[in-house]
């Protein structure tokens, strides 16, 4: 049987995975750009403890909330760092905004009220 190889799919929205300098891979040249501007910002003291991709998981009432599979709902920023006045921030890298952002943002706010969210 004759196999013919498939080309790889790309993104879904046309992003190109690029590397920042720092040498972490993002699924988009804005993403890298801004981990660029972040670092730099980070080394002139301007912020601090930047993370990149950490997962928050939402809970109401104490509950974890949970997909009809089973898994965890989650909201992974781009970012979070600590802004100079102490604010933590989470950072997303938005290209074109999908259709559940408004939801998830809102659960984020709800959940996580200490840390605010801004779309880059």
């Amino acid at each position: 049987m004759l196999r013919v190889a498939r080309k790889p799919r790309g993104n879904k929205y046309s992003a190109k995975q690029t590397a920042c300098r720092a040498g972490h891979a993002h699924p988009s040249k804005k993403e890298a750009r801004r981990c660029n501007d972040l670092h730099l910002l980070q080394m002139a003291g301007e912020i601090s403890d930047l993370q990149i991709g950490p997962k928050f998981f939402f809970e109401v009432n104490g509950r974890t909330l949970l997909h009809d599979n089973g898994r965890r709902a989650v909201y992974t920023p781009d970012f979070v760092y600590r802004q100079r006045g102490g604010q933590l921030t989470a950072e997303d890298s938005k290209g074109m905004r999908v259709r559940d952002w408004p939801l998830r943002k809102a659960l984020f706010r709800a959940c996580y009220p200490d840390i605010e969210v801004i779309e880059s």
